[in-house]
């Protein structure tokens, strides 16, 4: 049973469960109400780091994420359950606690919007070509989901899930054995299909840069993409977490029907 809310107490209420405090403090008698608790916890771990931020055509891999991840508290919310979750960025990571109210799902939406943001300004190795300060990783998002999340909750974690380390597996093992885990991989098809040759002009809104792009790239690109993707699918199969995709090629709301139908 869990605490619901307290009222004025009526005859026939059970005295054992009186709120003395709420009585002393307001001169009346009121009662505390219970309810079974039959929720499910929804804890969403957002990712809002710089690999994030790109996009070919549609729209960028970390405005599709944080789409997904609000739809995600909204449902959770209308359908009675707390909301909480992480926001993920390249230096910081931004807490909301699970509750039961529509004030979790704003505030974890704010967390959001200030991450993605923060992608528009320079981070130390955009100006000066040096490796930033302190970069989270997803394994340590982890390790603080397993602890401030409840057994049973359901957690979704999307992310590209580029630079996983030897960590990752395990953490998310870890997290998998008191937790149901889906992970939802955002990723854009140009990723998966450069040119095999050519030149390639990047931009981050602000600077431009042109990479002459060869075939020597393209089979080394190519091995990191496979390599990714089979530590992702293989540390999932062994924590018997889901593994959905989400292409940003395509709408937020097609894809979230393959999310509540499998």
């Amino acid at each position: 049973m869990e605490f619901e809310e307290v009222r004025h107490y009526q005859a026939g209420d059970d005295i054992r469960s009186i709120d003395w405090k709420v009585s002393a403090r307001t001169g009346e008698t009121f009662t505390k109400l219970f309810c079974e608790d039959r929720e499910r916890p929804c804890h969403i771990i957002l990712d809002q780091r710089a690999s994030m931020f790109f996009g070919s055509e549609t729209q960028f891999k970390s405005v599709l994420a944080t789409e997904l991840a609000v739809a995600l508290a909204w449902a959770a919310l209308n359908g009675g359950d707390r909301v909480g979750g992480q926001v993920l960025g390249q230096g910081r990571e931004l807490d909301c606690r699970a509750k039961r109210h529509k004030s979790a799902v704003l505030q974890f939406l704010h967390h959001s919007v200030a991450m993605n943001h923060a992608l528009l300004t320079p981070t130390p190795r955009m100006e000066s070509g040096a490796a930033p300060a302190s970069v989270l990783s997803l394994a340590q998002s982890l390790t603080e989901c397993r602890r401030i999340t409840r057994p049973g909750t359901a957690v979704f974690i999307v992310s590209d899930f580029n630079g996983l380390g030897a960590e990752f597996e395990q953490a998310l093992s870890t997290l998998a054995r008191h937790t149901d885990v889906t992970l939802i991989q955002v990723y854009d098809p140009f990723e998966l299909s450069l040119p095999v040759d050519g030149d390639l002009r990047i931009s981050d809104g602000q600077h431009h840069t042109r990479i002459r792009w060869t075939a020597g790239l393209q089979r080394q690109y190519q091995r990191l993409v496979s390599e990714r993707e089979d530590a992702l699918h293989t540390a999932a199969k062994r924590a018997r977490a889901r593994l959905l995709t989400a292409s940003t090629a395509i709408k937020a709301r097609s894809i979230l029907g393959s999310v509540y139908r499998d």
